[in-house]
């Protein structure tokens, strides 16, 4: 079983029961109460901008994060791996454009999108040599100026989590470069060295 199968594997087991789950306080990814500061940088961020034609949430899950985005665009589009997952996002988004793949291999044409977010440190979740191809992929999707709002692992000495497997780490500095190796600028940080997550909005320069 490659990467991403068992990915969507896992991720198919857990949909059910996902948002029950992480509206408890002291779940894994409510620590340093995650979700909530998540959405409150994407509402900050995304209040900056009027409304767009289209934005997408990679690796959406049951959608939570697409909340401050959806009342900002005319057409909200959802991408998971798991299958499960975009069924509890459809009962949430009905009118929302659902696609099945995974962030490395976005179905929607160039430069159509004004917004793309992904919460879940996707990019710490990815296998070696997969960071690169989500980020051309979000390059290639997002229009001139196109704004991206994600988290990354930043430092897992702030509390002993189990990992089911090994997962990427940046310091704020290093996601800099990486971004600006994409062809992305740093708009906003949210989060400093001591935090585990930190959040960042980059657009597309």
């Amino acid at each position: 079983m490659n990467n991403f199968e068992s990915f969507r594997v896992r991720w198919n087991s857990r949909a059910e029961n996902w948002d029950s789950e992480i509206s408890k306080p002291d779940h894994y990814a409510n620590f340093e109460a995650g979700y909530e500061k998540f959405l409150k940088f994407e509402e900050d961020i995304l209040s900056e901008f009027g409304e767009a034609e289209a934005g997408i949430d990679l690796g959406c899950g049951t959608a939570v994060a697409a909340g401050p985005m959806a009342e900002k665009v005319n057409n909200l589009f959802l991408l998971d791996l798991a299958e499960s997952m975009l069924a509890e996002a459809i009962k949430k988004y009905p009118g929302a454009i659902f696609l099945h793949s995974s962030v490395t291999a976005i179905p929607v044409e160039k430069e159509t999108m004004d917004y793309a977010v992904s919460r879940g440190v996707v990019i710490s979740h990815l296998p070696p040599g997969e960071q690169g191809n989500f980020l051309t992929e979000v390059k290639r999707i997002l229009k001139p100026d196109g704004m991206f709002i994600f988290d990354f692992l930043n430092n897992l000495k702030t509390a002993d989590f189990h990992l089911s497997s090994e997962k990427t780490v940046y310091t704020i500095q290093e996601i800099t470069e990486v971004l600006r190796g994409f062809g992305f600028e740093v708009m906003m940080v949210d989060g400093d060295e001591n935090s585990r997550v930190v959040r960042v909005a980059a657009w597309k320069s």
